[in-house]
């Protein structure tokens, strides 16, 4: 009795005879009209009769009506607008922090003091991924993300479907340019020519494979507008679409498999590699938080069940939206980690420093200061990721310095072997080139 006295002092305050007559029929199947508590059993966030709304009225009338149903029936209005900007600050400072970071260091504090191709593909990212961070706060979820479509007026939810739109461009820009990054990096520290070639192919696929997407998603609709202009409820506004939600579906498998792909190729590499295990383990840790990428993008899947196939999108597409934030992020952050550990190694060098660094550093700054194996040691992570000795081709970059090093050196420092990069390791070659140095010196002391 309790109840039936609230719903009928709700509706005292509606009327129900206000509804246009599509969604009259639609109670009609269900209901008598007048039976308030029958329409607030059968109503709901996601019932059926409110989905008749959509389908039997125009979007004018089915808003109309959604809305004053919700409000006899006093459902709570809900709002993830706060929850999904504290994740998008949160995840993007972060980000964005790192980046810099990794941007500064490289470009001021590494020993080579320049930027390489994966470095400018992360500026690039860098540019696009701020406005994708204000687009997200401050216009996308004013304008009615995480809140349901009819709590929302026809002008915010055309302003809802522009922004829309544009991030779906961000998104998959940003995404290829992230996965373009790690693959460029993983070129800066694999010589083998086999790997190298694998890592040229996956560039090449995910260019081409991101370029189609978003090719495809600035075109998904004809004309463009009708992106937007399909929210302002006039009959008169004509247009159609692609199926959306299958290109989605996609888009999505696609990038999982690209990305266990990506992070699968380098640990083919570890195997050959004459470290030891524990510094196996720990180049293997390093790759694998790609597979972080992974989880996200695989639990993103489950949020485009209801991506462009819903009648709540504003409501359904959240789940869409902030899946995609978390992806971009962890992948911005990704990239970012390696570079991390050489400012954590700078900063901390007894604790962070691995053996084979410390004991080469000094000697590799000494005897071979001006070579290309000295750089890589000091740069970095390629010391404890890559071993050089099982690489089927030494860079050209790497064989003139090597040559240039001979000239120079003559009789007293003797030849550098190409051979012995093939079967040493890097920490190995140091000890050999420190032993001949010696050996030489105390000959030629002899002789004189």
């Amino acid at each position: 009795m309790e109840f039936g006295w609230i719903v009928h002092l709700a509706a005292s305050a509606v009327n129900i005879t206000q509804l246009p007559a599509c969604a009259s029929s639609c109670i009609a199947a269900r209901c008598d009209v007048a039976n308030v508590t029958c329409i607030c059993q059968h109503g709901g966030y996601t019932s059926a009769m409110g989905t008749c709304m959509f389908q039997s009225c125009g979007l004018s009338d089915a808003l109309f009506s959604r809305n004053l149903t919700s409000t006899l029936c006093n459902e709570p209005t809900r709002d993830k607008g706060l929850e999904f900007r504290v994740v998008n600050f949160l995840l993007g400072s972060v980000a964005l922090g790192l980046v810099v970071m990794r941007l500064f260091f490289k470009k001021y504090l590494s020993t080579s003091k320049r930027l390489g191709l994966d470095d400018w593909t992360i500026v690039a990212g860098l540019i696009l991924g701020v406005p994708s961070i204000v687009i997200q706060v401050f216009f996308l979820t004013p304008t009615g993300l995480g809140r349901d479509i009819w709590t929302l007026d026809i002008p915010t939810l055309i302003a809802f479907g522009r922004y829309f739109y544009v991030m779906e461009i961000l998104y998959l820009t940003l995404m290829m340019l992230i996965k373009v990054a790690l693959s460029l990096f993983y070129l800066s520290i694999f010589p083998g020519t086999v790997i190298r070639r694998l890592l040229w192919v996956t560039v090449a696929f995910h260019v081409a494979c991101g370029l189609a997407f978003i090719l495809k998603t600035v075109l998904q609709c004809t004309p463009v507008a009708y992106n937007w202009e399909k929210f302002n409820g006039d009959a008169s506004t004509t247009g159609h679409c692609v199926d959306i939600n299958a290109s989605g579906w996609v888009n999505g498998v696609i990038g999982v498999v690209a990305d266990i792909w990506l992070f699968a190729l380098p640990l083919t590499q570890l195997k050959r590699l004459t470290l030891h295990w524990k510094k196996k383990v720990a180049a293997a840790i390093m790759f694998l938080t790609g597979a972080i990428i992974t989880i996200v993008s695989m639990l993103r899947l489950k949020s485009l069940v209801h991506f462009a196939n819903s009648y709540n999108p504003t409501w359904d597409q959240w789940s869409v939206v902030f899946w995609s934030t978390i992806e971009v992020s962890v992948g911005f952050i990704c990239t970012c980690l390696p570079a991390l550990r050489l400012i954590l190694m700078r900063m901390y060098p007894q604790t962070f420093k691995s053996d084979s660094y410390a004991s080469s550093s000094f000697t590799s700054r000494n005897l071979y200061r001006r070579s290309s194996i000295s750089r890589i040691v000091d740069e970095g992570c390629e010391n404890d990721l890559v071993d050089l000795s099982q690489s089927n081709l030494i860079p050209a970059h790497l064989q003139d310095t090597l040559k240039d090093n001979e000239d120079e050196s003559g009789a007293r420092r003797g030849k550098i072997r190409i051979q012995s990069l093939q079967t040493l390791s890097l920490d190995e070659n140091i000890m050999e080139g420190t032993a001949r140095d010696q050996t030489a010196a105390r000959r030629s002391s002899a002789n004189n």
